[in-house]
């Protein structure tokens, strides 16, 4: 492997180059490269990538180890300098600033803030410049990232999933707890951040094969007992729920279905789109 994914800050993972004769692998800690300067940053995985744009230098040493804990020590005077000016210049406690990272060769700092407005902030970009004499960057992160950032015990009473092994956080659809028979009641299909569970997308390539090979709800199926409408799939089980023309509810094994004259029995007809919400 030439190329691992390093982490240099829970809102930041690069695809990094290893160079000839350099070893490293997952949970190495590194000093890498790129165009904005140097970092310190731990080793992910290996990836298989040809968009890498950074580089590692080396192993972190134990003199890289104490420059990280001394910019970590100063991060807290960057950000209450950055509070100060954020209410001088009237953004107010709609932006939350939830945290800054200073590059390792300290050429650049960047803050970040959660909130769902949008705000100007290029005044309070020139001010936090000239106070620190440094590069800065303000970033807007979602609730999920700060969820990431804060940590926290899910429904299931585990560690979140996004804080200890998800690295991607990717958008989670409410057609996926449907699918898994899930009730559909926000309160409990929402994690801490206030979003669909990151864990209802686990499994949704496993049950989009499923239902491929079920007919959808509403078509009309042939069994042992005759023609009925399908009212339900329990895709694990592999069995469909039908509804026969006397008012009897049956399941029936997939296997069982008998095919109509010309078709497949196991034809998954189109169904309209989910109306997705946001919680």
């Amino acid at each position: 492997m030439s190329v691992v994914l390093v982490e240099v800050h829970p809102f930041k993972s690069e695809l990094c180059d290893i160079p000839a004769g350099l070893a490293v692998h997952p949970g190495d800690v590194v000093v890498v490269q790129d165009e904005d300067g140097d970092d310190v940053g731990r080793v992910i995985s290996y990836e298989d990538s040809d968009e890498s744009r950074t580089v590692i230098l080396r192993k972190a040493t134990e003199d890289d180890l104490k420059r990280r804990e001394g910019l970590d020590s100063e991060t807290g005077r960057a950000l209450e300098v950055f509070c100060r000016l954020k209410d001088d210049n009237g953004l107010g406690p709609g932006m939350r600033v939830v945290g800054a990272h200073w590059r390792l060769d300290r050429k650049k700092i960047c803050f970040f803030f959660a909130s769902e407005e949008r705000f100007d902030f290029r005044s309070l970009h020139r001010a936090i410049s000239t106070a620190l004499d440094s590069r800065v960057s303000i970033k807007q992160i979602g609730v999920r990232d700060h969820a990431r950032l804060l940590g926290g015990l899910g429904p299931c009473g585990r560690n979140l999933c996004c804080r200890s092994f998800v690295r991607e956080l990717k958008p989670i659809a409410l057609r996926m707890a449907r699918q898994q028979n899930l009730f559909v009641e926000p309160s409990k299909i929402s994690g801490l951040c206030g979003k669909l569970l990151c864990c209802l997308a686990f499994e949704d390539q496993s049950y989009q094969q499923w239902l491929r090979d079920m007919p959808s709800n509403g078509s009309t199926v042939n069994t042992e007992r005759g023609p009925a409408v399908v009212t339900a799939h329990d895709a694990i089980k592999r069995r469909v729920s039908v509804r026969y023309g006397d008012g009897t509810e049956l399941s029936v094994a997939l296997e069982e279905l008998m095919p109509a004259a010309g078709k497949c029995p196991h034809v998954h007809e189109p169904s309209a789109p989910d109306q997705e919400f946001s919680t």
